[in-house]
């Protein structure tokens, strides 16, 4: 196709477009449209157009406040999400504890003592020997009574935790003995509790348990201290 000149063409979506013949090919040219306004320019009472990016003072100001909002409704959030964890964690810890002195008692197929001990929230322990008398768990692997099995300390205490101060009391006679044959208990009357509480708020609450038939059970207080996904305690 040959055209003899330019040809000129309005289109209402944009400006004159203009085109020409170059040996049978069409070169098009397009005049684009001037780009949308930004904002208006604030130093000439609001006319014309600004040329300047990025925020205004109040603009900045307006992003502070929502930010500050929104940090607001999160930390609480944050804060009961971190405390049970903290619950939890301690008591699963625990749980695992008790269940591997209860399978080395089997496996070993000998008696094992289990002795705890608890003086304050941040300040207790719970261990294990071969000596069915018992041990004391606040002892070093040094001393006569302590908890020991084949020369190395078999104790879990506060010093385990990331957040020691969780015990919020611990009941029972001070000790039992796990029977190697059935893995129960020796003394049918044997039982242990240990009460976990979260050390901050005192929001969730969890029970580790040991009945005398040897089932270790976590549960959980019921109220306002309990943590959803556990049974409540009995």
């Amino acid at each position: 196709m040959t055209m003899s000149g330019p040809v000129q063409l309005t289109s209402p979506a944009r400006r004159p477009v203009y085109y020409a013949t170059l040996t049978n090919h069409i070169l098009l040219r397009f005049d684009m449209p001037t780009p949308a306004t930004i904002r208006r320019d604030p130093r000439n009472n609001g006319k014309g157009i600004s040329t300047y990016h990025g925020f205004t003072v109040i603009e900045f100001m307006i992003s502070l406040a929502v930010l500050a909002i929104i940090t607001s409704l999160a930390v609480p959030s944050y804060r009961t999400i971190l405390e049970k964890r903290q619950v939890t964690s301690a008591a699963e810890q625990l749980m695992a504890f008790l269940s591997a002195v209860q399978i080395e008692s089997v496996k070993r197929n000998e008696r094992l003592a289990v002795s705890y001990s608890r003086a304050a929230a941040d300040s207790w322990c719970v261990g294990f020997t071969t000596n069915v008398a018992g041990c004391d768990c606040t002892k070093g692997v040094a001393d006569a009574n302590a908890c020991v099995v084949d020369g190395r300390l078999r104790v879990f205490s506060n010093a385990n935790l990331n957040h020691p101060g969780i015990m919020d009391g611990i009941t029972g006679d001070g000790g039992f003995v796990y029977d190697p044959v059935r893995g129960l208990m020796l003394d049918h009357a044997d039982a242990l509790t240990l009460e976990l509480l979260s050390p901050d708020e005192h929001h969730y609450a969890l029970n580790v348990e040991v009945t005398a038939t040897g089932r270790i059970k976590i549960c959980s207080k019921d109220g306002a201290g309990a943590v959803p996904g556990y049974a409540t305690c009995s």
